[in-house]
């Protein structure tokens, strides 16, 4: 009984853990998805750029090619974000260790954030 108890426990201890990490948009908010754009464009991962980006939006950064990778390179790291969600769409105000800031515009597609060409 006791072996049925600790396993009960540990059950319930992961599906709350479980929970409260799909309530916190387990890791995809939208500044998160931003950070993991600029990671992906900077490694060349155009798999990962295609998940993180509506099909569109892919599209255009792969027409510009090594120019999105080295207009990253230019900006520096990201030093700080602010981010506006309203509803299925969102923004991130991203600013850069050179002091350029730029916006990216985001929607909820099968509930997951994806950047976008526009709102």
């Amino acid at each position: 009984m006791k072996r049925y108890s600790f396993f009960a426990g540990f059950i319930s201890l992961l599906l709350v853990i479980g929970f409260i990490v799909a309530s916190c948009g387990g890791g995809s908010s939208p500044t998160n998805v931003v950070k993991q754009l600029h990671t992906a464009i900077e490694k060349g991962d155009a798999k990962k750029i295609g998940e993180l980006m509506t099909p569109e939006a892919a599209g255009m950064v792969a027409m510009m090619g090594d120019k999105a990778k080295g207009m990253l390179a230019s900006y520096g790291e990201i030093t700080n974000t602010e981010e506006t969600i309203d509803g299925d769409t969102a923004t991130v105000l991203v600013t850069y260790k050179n002091g350029e800031t730029s916006n990216y515009d985001l929607v909820k597609v099968d509930g997951k954030w994806k950047v976008s060409v526009d709102k």
